[in-house]
């Protein structure tokens, strides 16, 4: 895209730096990532302006004090990446970090299931994290991966979303697929019937997450939240 054309859809987008960096949930999952890797997170989100500091569970309940000390809202995920545990477990895990101070919650919907078509297990299961959510008082963010399924299945998947009143979609884990590019992002934001769509996976630069955004996204998900940011083209 010519370079007057972005900074023309920028305008017209309303997306400044500001605004794009509190649209940004500032991701860590790397297995290999340590506590202080998480805590520069925490750092980078309060001085930064974005949304949440995304990070495993383990970290996020070891570091909840210090993020609330910091004013960061901390977010975390349940069944990352590929959503296999027992519906019991994941609840549980979701109810354990509400209660430690995670403030939204990213859980996988069981791959397995919805691409063998048990829609009433996943309906189940989806139903279930949705009302443990709302109890919690925790905002949930259904990860649907979007890349690997089929056009029925994700609108299967997503209207069960709906029906169970989840708060975001969301395209991909970012691990066994890449859901940050904007046709993905449209095709879950055709389907998502009014759910906000949070994109993610293979969003590096202010160009990637503009992309994303005029598809459709309300949210991004990213490691690389620093550069998305400074590589905006504004101006």
């Amino acid at each position: 895209m010519p370079g007057q054309a972005i900074h023309e859809l920028v305008r017209k987008l309303g997306i400044s730096r500001d605004r794009l960096a509190s649209m940004i949930d500032a991701t860590i999952l790397s297995p290999t990532a340590t506590l202080e890797d998480y805590r520069r997170l925490i750092s980078d989100v309060a001085s930064g302006g974005f949304h949440c500091a995304m990070m495993p569970p383990q970290a996020a309940l070891l570091l909840a004090r210090e993020a609330s000390s910091s004013g960061v809202m901390l977010c975390s995920v349940v069944g990352f990446p590929y959503g296999y545990e027992p519906v019991e477990h994941k609840v549980g895990l979701l109810e354990a970090l509400a209660e430690g101070g995670v403030g939204e919650v990213d859980a996988v919907a069981n791959l397995s299931l919805v691409l063998s078509g048990e829609w009433g297990r996943v309906e189940e299961e989806v139903s279930s994290l949705a009302d443990a959510a709302r109890s919690a008082g925790v905002k949930l963010k259904l990860i649907v991966e979007a890349p690997v399924l089929s056009d029925e299945q994700l609108a299967r998947l997503a209207s069960i979303a709906r029906g169970a009143r989840v708060d975001y979609l969301k395209t991909s884990t970012g691990v066994i697929s890449k859901g940050g590019d904007p046709y993905t992002v449209a095709r879950l934001y055709r389907v998502a019937g009014g759910v906000p769509v949070k994109a993610a996976g293979g969003i590096r630069t202010g160009y990637d997450a503009l992309m994303a955004i005029a598809a459709g996204a309300a949210r991004i998900g990213a490691s690389s939240y620093r550069r998305i940011v400074e590589t905006l083209p504004v101006g």
